[in-house]
């Protein structure tokens, strides 16, 4: 199998690629959503979606080193960046951050469905330690994730199919699309209108961001902005009366 894919060609290669991940992420969260439990001979349940969102979540981390150590015959790089990086992140944090809050501030009501505090409570998430780790986990791990599979990998293999331009902007819908799952089952279809516009010009900054400074960490400072004013917004939901 190894040798067959060495023998494709350049695009054949970043094509395979994509067809390997693009769509994991959609079923992972599908799944976990609205696939039912199983019953186990011993009677506990099984969360069967919950285990697939997490064998997801381990491919889309695996399959990009393995690709780069044992297809593309790369090394493993920690992403450098420089100043200027570093200070395009933080100042692009700032518009995209506060869109996020007064996004809230203004339409609130119209956002958010009747279940919404009842959904985000089922996550066990409710008391201020928990929902710490959580938002931790989310802000700072799963947005440097996200940056490493959409900004490098997948924008990366886009790239030897087609221009940068054309290639941030299909990143950037298919790092939408996964999400417009996870949206329509906490809030109205105005949510999910402004979440996928939110989400996808964030992706589109920070592709932007990634192919300027080669590197995924400018993105993921402004992408942790992002996350933590989601969490904030998440926080004033589940202690609203």
């Amino acid at each position: 199998m190894l040798q067959a894919i060495m023998n494709l060609n350049r695009a054949q290669k970043a094509m395979l690629a994509l067809i390997l991940i693009l769509p994991v992420p959609l079923i992972g969260v599908t799944s976990s959503f609205y696939m039912p439990s199983i019953r186990a001979i011993d009677t506990h349940e099984i969360e069967i979606g919950k285990v697939i969102w997490v064998f997801a979540k381990i491919w889309i981390v695996v399959l990009p080193v393995v690709w780069l150590l044992y297809i593309d015959r790369g090394k493993i790089s920690w992403s450098p960046t420089n100043k200027s990086g570093v200070f395009a992140g933080l100042i692009w944090s700032i518009p995209v951050a506060f869109i996020i809050f007064g996004t809230y501030l203004l339409s609130r009501d119209s956002l958010l469905d009747q279940d919404a505090k009842a959904t985000i409570g089922e996550l066990g998430i409710s008391s201020p330690a928990n929902f710490l780790i959580f938002a931790s986990a989310m802000s700072l791990v799963n947005s440097l994730i996200e940056e490493y599979v959409w900004r490098w990998f997948v924008f990366s293999k886009l790239r030897v199919l087609v221009r940068v331009w054309p290639a941030i902007i299909l990143s950037s819908f298919f790092f939408t699309v996964h999400h417009v799952v996870i949206s329509w089952n906490f809030g109205s279809l105005w949510l999910v209108f402004l979440g996928s516009v939110g989400l996808f010009s964030g992706g589109v900054i920070w592709g932007w961001l990634y192919n300027k400074y080669n590197s995924i960490w400018p993105g993921w400072i402004c992408h942790v902005a992002a996350d933590t004013a989601l969490m904030w917004v998440s926080w004033r939901i589940i202690t609203s009366d």
